[in-house]
Parts: C-alpha cells; structure tokens; sequence
C-alpha cells in the first residue's frame, strides 16, 4: 500500500499544480484580452470625442493655437484686457481648449458678475505646467462652489490633472488661477 501511495503522490501533487497553472493561464489571457478590449474602447472613444470637438473649437484656437486664442478672447470682451502669452510651443488641443474654455468663463464672471474696470490675463508655460492667471478689479466675492460655470470648468481642469484656484475676497482683487500639465510641441511653422 505505502508503495502505491509513494508512486500516486507525485501524480496528485502534480494534478493540481498543473490545473492551477491551466487557470492562471487563462486568467492571464483573459486579463490580456480585456486590456486590449479596453485599449481599443479608449481609443475609439478618444477619437470620437476629438471628432466632435473640431465641429465645437473656436476656429482660432484651432488653426492658431491658445496664444492667439486668449488675444481673440481678449479682444472680444467689453473690458479693457491686458494680454501677456508666453507659449514658446504648442499646447495639444485637448488641453488648450480646456484651458480657453476655463479663461472664457472666467472672463464672462468678470463681465457679468464682479463690476471690473478692466482685467489682466497671463498665459505662460513653466516646469512642465501651463499656467493662466486672469486678473479682475472688480468687487470680488466669486465662488466657484456657488454656480456651476467654475465647478465645471473646475471638473474639466481635473480631467487633465490640472486645478482651478480662486481667490476673491470681498472688495477684489478677483484672482483666478489655473494649472494644467502639459507638453508643449514644436511651435507651428508657416510657409507663406
């Protein structure tokens, strides 16, 4: 009995390391199967998201790139606007257009809500963060967990790892800070 015991041992020690060996196996494989699944998922979905997002982009932040951009954004609102953009590269358009959209928003609170004379904005890139500082004169007292236009574009900062500061206090200075990190790529070049 001992004898035949000693030489079905290996057998069985043998049996459940080799299942257990067949289901790690499959589970690696099944574990591959979904990282590639969910690669393509991304993929598909990020190219999506671009398409739709050339038919929203402002067209001078497409085909000019932010620092333009703020300038046309600058130009745009109905109080005397200080530009300063220091962008020796091109901001990647996800990026720069959450950050137009964020120094948008905060320029219509300047407008709308705090009683500017007249605003400053910064743009400017710096150890691997892009920064944009907008400046108001006005009354102050923004909060952006009061409304929903500076929670969102905070929501839409964090996407980036990127946040949205915000000082007010009452009487002003209104001081909106916002950092994103970011790459900057070769500045466009023009052949005309």
């Amino acid at each position: 009995m001992l004898l035949l015991l000693a030489r079905l041992a290996p057998r069985l020690a043998i049996a459940p390391d080799a299942e257990l060996a067949q289901r790690a196996q499959r589970l690696t494989q099944r574990v591959q199967r979904l990282t590639q699944t969910r690669s393509d998922a991304t993929g598909t979905a990020a190219a999506e998201l671009r398409r739709i997002e050339r038919g929203i982009y402002p067209p001078v932040l497409a085909d000019r790139g932010l620092g333009d951009a703020v300038h046309a954004l600058a130009l745009d609102t109905p109080l005397p606007a200080e530009v300063d953009v220091d962008l020796p590269g091109e901001v990647e358009m996800p990026v720069a257009a959450a950050v137009y959209f964020a120094i948008a928003e905060a320029l219509t609170n300047a407008v709308r809500h705090s009683g500017a004379r007249k605003v400053q904005i910064r743009v400017f890139h710096a150890s691997g963060q892009l920064r944009a500082e907008i400046t108001g004169d006005g009354d102050g007292g923004a909060d952006p967990a009061a409304g929903t236009g500076l929670a969102g574009v905070e929501r839409r900062l964090a996407t980036f790892d990127g946040i949205l500061a915000v000082s007010s206090p009452p009487g002003g200075p209104t001081i909106v800070i916002i950092e994103v990190p970011c790459a900057l790529s070769s500045p466009k070049t023009s052949f005309s």
